[in-house]
Formats: structure tokens, C-alpha cells, sequence
């Protein structure tokens, strides 16, 4: 598990282009969090990491909108859904061979999504609404792989090297543990 915490919006959205930039076609990226707890913040980052020209919102009434990039970014918004059919009707599976998945709410689901996945959960802090905890747990190999990655990135933006300077950003963990969950 990987914890990191954001101090403002700008952060978290820096912390999303460092894994979007990761990211790769056939990944998928689980955002758990309340309303308003920065989980579509998170998702735009994601998806200036991957090089889409296009700002992402929250696609609650579309369900899921497709960004252009390297690799191309299917964001869901599952708030909404709350049957089986409704998400076998998305068509995410074709979507994954195309670009990488980033879903909200993917406690919606039904069970329908990739086993195979980074969780973040992105959680705010009741005393500071600026502050959240993000916390990266990888659920199998290839999502393993891609934690692993990032951590060098996001160790180095939070230490004020590289060009995505977090400042502030607080790590609290010195190492990330890229092991394998087997448990869902």
C-alpha cells in the first residue's frame, strides 16, 4: 500500500498526472471516495498524465466519456447505476483494449469490473477540507507492476525534484509495498 497526502486540489491533480503518465492500455484504475472527495480532481490529472488535450469532468449523466491520449482514458461515473445489466450495457471490456479505465463509484459495479486493478482511495480530512489522504493498494500483477512504477515518481515530486513539484505533499510510507492482493 502506498499513502500519500494532498493539501489542495492542485495537488491531487498533480498526483494524477503522475500516474497517468504510468498508465498504460488495459489498466484500470478503481477511485473510491465520498462525494466531493476529490475523486473527478483526481480523474482530470489522470488523464492530463496521459496526454489528453481535453479537461476531464464528471461524467455522471454520460456515464463514460473517452479522452484522446497516450493511452486513451474511458472515465466512468457509475454514481448512478445500480444494476448488473446496466453495466454489462457499457461496453468496458472493449473500452480496456482501447486505453486505460479510470471509474468513480466502483462500488456501483455489480462485481463487473476488472479484478486486476489500482484502488485509490481518496479520503478528506473533517478538520481541513483541503487535505486528503490517497492511498494506492494494487490488486494483481499488472496493477502491482504499475504501482511500482509510480511510487519512484511520486517519491521524487514529493521530495521537490523533477519538474511536477508537489511542495508540501506529505509521504507516509518510505517504501511502497507492491505485493500482491489476493483477496477479492
Amino acid at each position: 500500500m502506498l499513502s500519500y497526502v494532498s493539501r489542495s486540489s492542485v495537488q491531487t491533480e498533480v498526483i494524477g498526472q503522475i500516474l497517468g503518465d504510468t498508465l498504460q492500455v488495459g489498466d484500470t484504475v478503481l477511485l473510491e471516495g465520498t462525494l466531493g472527495s476529490g475523486k473527478t480532481t483526481f480523474a482530470r490529472g489522470i488523464a492530463q498524465g496521459a496526454g489528453c488535450a481535453v479537461s476531464a469532468r464528471s461524467p455522471t449523466f454520460i456515464i463514460v466519456a473517452e479522452y484522446p491520449g497516450t493511452p486513451s482514458i474511458f472515465h466512468c461515473d457509475l454514481y448512478r447505476l445500480t444494476s448488473l445489466e446496466d453495466i454489462n450495457e457499457l461496453g468496458l471490456e472493449e473500452n480496456l483494449a482501447r486505453g486505460a479505465l479510470v471509474v468513480e463509484w466502483p462500488e456501483n459495479a455489480c462485481g463487473a469490473l476488472p479484478k486486476d486493478a489500482i484502488h485509490v482511495g481518496l479520503t478528506l480530512d473533517p478538520a481541513d477540507a483541503n487535505l486528503r489522504q490517497l492511498t494506492f493498494r494494487a490488486v494483481g500483477d499488472s496493477a502491482a507492476s504499475t504501482l511500482s512504477r509510480v511510487h519512484p515518481k511520486l517519491r521524487e515530486a514529493s521530495q521537490g525534484v523533477g519538474e511536477e513539484c508537489l511542495g508540501n505533499i506529505r509521504s507516509s510510507v518510505p517504501e511502497v509495498d507492491c505485493s500482491i492482493d489476493r483477496s477479492n
